[in-house]
């Protein structure tokens, strides 16, 4: 299919923050499966050990910092209980802020992890079906930003075994700044694969809504994204 210049432009912004995202979150994964497998003890247990913890927090900080259109990136683990050891939710997020870098605290308290169940949550959930990278949104995250996200996340296995996830995050609200600056193009829509509405040129498309099947014409598919040509604007 050919495309005009703005829509040739569109998709390629879209292709470069998906590769530049998913590229930089199974750099973090690698990083810390890498760290697990190096520490002496080399088992899921260690990720509360001190020294460990500081090297998984030096590697989400560096891919905050150095990757262009995450907004914030984390570690999520959920380890199971043992007859000598209990449960434990491990959360090690950090995300930009104007004054630089700030780190979610909410692994200092057990309970408040435990009600924040990280395996009924999508990304965290859907990510070791999926064996790679996976994009889930877009949501409204409730525990860092309130804002409408996107979670890119990959699963980290230790000697086969599933011990957590690393994601990034972006914002949507940022995604739709650079779409905007980069590209004229009119009557589009990108959406997820569900069709849920990430992205729209048309004021009466708004983000979150599934689109109607009758309303476009997919005109790009990734393995994360559609972008979708109106053919019919909605009344409302």
């Amino acid at each position: 299919m050919s495309f005009s210049k703005a829509v040739s432009t569109l998709i390629d912004k879209i292709e470069d923050v998906t590769h530049s995202t998913v590229h930089s979150t199974v750099l973090l994964a690698n990083a810390i499966q890498e760290a697990i497998t190096r520490h002496p003890k080399g088992s899921v247990q260690t990720l509360l050990d001190p020294t460990l913890k500081a090297l998984i927090q030096q590697e989400i900080k560096q891919t905050v910092n150095t990757s262009r259109y995450c907004s914030g990136a984390g570690f999520a683990s959920h380890i199971e209980a043992t007859a000598t050891f209990n449960e434990y939710w491990l959360l090690e997020w950090w995300y930009k802020k104007a004054n630089g870098l700030n780190q979610v605290n909410l692994d200092i308290d057990q309970a408040t992890q435990q009600r924040l169940d990280f395996r009924t949550f999508e990304w965290f959930k859907l990510s070791p079906l999926q064996g790679e990278a996976f994009i889930h949104g877009p949501y409204v995250d409730y525990i860092c930003n309130t804002s409408y996200t996107l979670t890119a996340a990959v699963p980290v296995y230790h000697e086969g075994h599933f011990v957590g996830v690393a994601a990034s995050d972006i914002l949507v609200g940022q995604l739709e700044e650079e779409l905007l600056a980069c590209s004229s193009a009119k009557g589009v829509i990108l959406t997820n694969l569900e069709n849920r509405i990430i992205f729209s040129s048309q004021p009466q498309s708004r983000v979150g809504d599934l689109l109607q099947s009758h309303q476009s014409e997919v005109i790009f598919e990734s393995d994360y994204f559609r972008l979708h040509q109106i053919t019919t604007l909605s009344s409302r």
